[in-house]
């Protein structure tokens, strides 16, 4: 794991049995330890409350903030917010292991909990489907440029799909009635 990764790492073996609260600040050299991810850029603030009770840990963690994605419609890199509100359980057994999303076991041994990858990924499951400049929120427009070009192709390709000449023999099929 790359050691910008392990500042994400919350020691909880000498906490007291309580509320403890935690922020993290992501930045561009968080999201280029990712390097197979499509996010580069980003500025965000995780802040962790973790209450610590004696075999369990129950973490409520919010992610504020914004990354850089492309625009589905110009191509064009734009500022996108993004906001994630979630909880995660830890519960202490034998076998370090992922029951689901939302619940991993550590061994009695362990004595931290890497957050980075539950961030990474609960930040890229954040991001809509669709991006495109002018989205609730986005105020910059889309590179009228590139939309002027994309207008122009689409127009090209509907002249030529209607110039595509039929074979009459498929227009007399549609005559045949089915009873």
């Amino acid at each position: 794991m790359s050691s910008i990764l392990n500042t994400y790492s919350i020691h909880f073996k000498g906490l007291k049995v309580g509320k403890h609260t935690f922020r993290f600040e992501i930045n561009n050299k968080f999201f280029e330890a990712f390097e197979e991810g499509e996010i580069k850029q980003g500025e965000l603030n995780v802040d962790v409350t973790l209450n610590r009770q004696n075999q369990m840990l129950d973490l409520a963690i919010s992610i504020e903030g914004v990354v850089e994605v492309m625009c589905d419609r110009c191509l064009e890199n734009f500022d996108l917010p993004i906001s994630y509100k979630g909880s995660l359980y830890v519960k202490f057994g034998g076998i370090k292991s992922e029951e689901d999303d939302e619940i991993i076991i550590l061994t009695n041994d362990d004595s931290e909990i890497n957050l980075a990858q539950y961030i990474y990924e609960s930040v890229c499951l954040s991001l809509p489907i669709q991006r495109y400049h002018g989205m609730k929120g986005i105020k910059t427009k889309c590179n009228k440029e590139m939309i002027k070009k994309l207008k122009s192709l689409s127009a090209n390709e509907s002249k030529k799909e209607e110039s595509v000449d039929i074979d009459p023999r498929w227009n007399k099929l549609k005559d045949i009635e089915l009873n």
